[in-house]
């Protein structure tokens, strides 16, 4: 099971992402990567404004690899992307070790 949080503070962008994965950040509750993709494809050409501008940064139909350029334009309309993070961390309890010398 996954926590979903939407990050918010110290969001960096670092390098190309593929767009299936960029994708599932910002859909994650579709059922995988193919749909989040379909999904954002639709959106962004839903949207005259952001189908432009990522138009201008060199998106199309076929682009796989999402640049900088293209996540800053997402982010500017969208917000930053959900994180999921995995809820079943084992941690080790503070008190666990106490009574041992």
């Amino acid at each position: 099971m996954k926590m979903i949080e939407v990050v918010t503070e110290n969001y960096n962008i670092n390098g190309f992402r593929h767009l299936s994965e960029l994708a599932m950040d910002y859909f994650p509750e579709l059922s995988g990567p193919s749909a989040a993709s379909k999904k954002m494809r639709a959106c962004i050409k839903a949207n005259i404004a952001l189908n432009e501008q990522m138009a201008m940064a060199g998106f199309t139909d076929k682009t796989i690899d999402v640049s900088p350029e293209m996540q800053i334009i997402l982010y500017c309309h969208w917000g930053p992307p959900k994180a999921s993070l995995p809820i079943d961390i084992k941690r080790t309890d503070e008190n666990e070790n106490k009574n041992q010398k």
